[in-house]
């Protein structure tokens, strides 16, 4: 079943759907289906989405980037939708490892701590670079301190504990396959 029709209308499914231009297709989709989102200080969604795809160093890795979040947080909309509308699978297997399961944010806070951490080791433990790659930059932007600042306190104090011990492991996966491909 195709769960766009909650979003686009069919000139616009269309109009994504055939564009051939992989980065414009998901950068349009993006725009319909984040519209009126906002995120933790009360700007537009997709400026997050922006920021970490122009951190990526790939075409596809710019594309998971702009769609990393679409599965997590707009309601219907699964993978083979995106598969349907044109993302390649090589781009969904990226956005499949970095998603987190929706249901982690009905539990205690020691246990949201805990399968962050577990979400973060098994994105490592997969070897994916893009995924490492995208996950890393995800979280510079979320941990970013001018954003930080912009937070409430609490708010704050929630995302440094969550972010900061698995920042530093993520950013030495990211450095380590960086110093692999540079050996290529």
């Amino acid at each position: 079943m195709n769960h766009f029709m909650f979003y686009l209308n069919a000139t616009e499914y269309q109009a994504i759907k055939d564009n051939p231009d992989l980065y414009d297709k998901a950068y349009q989709l993006v725009r319909i289906l984040f519209r009126e989102k906002t995120d933790k200080e009360g700007f537009p969604y997709l400026g997050h989405l922006e920021r970490v795809s122009r951190q990526m160093s790939t075409l596809e890795g710019k594309v998971a980037a702009l769609l990393h979040d679409t599965i997590e947080d707009i309601a219907y909309i699964d993978y083979d939708d995106l598969l349907d509308i044109g993302i390649p699978t090589t781009v969904i297997e990226v956005i499949k490892l970095v998603t987190n399961d929706p249901k982690v944010d009905s539990l205690n806070l020691e246990l949201r701590l805990e399968r962050y951490h577990q979400k973060i080791t098994s994105i490592i433990e997969s070897g994916n670079p893009l995924a490492i790659e995208l996950k890393y930059a995800d979280m510079s932007d979320n941990y970013n301190p001018e954003r930080l600042q912009l937070c409430s306190v609490e708010n704050r104090v929630w995302l440094t504990r969550k972010y900061e011990p698995q920042y530093k492991r993520l950013k030495k996966a990211y450095e380590k396959i960086k110093k692999v491909e540079k050996r290529k």
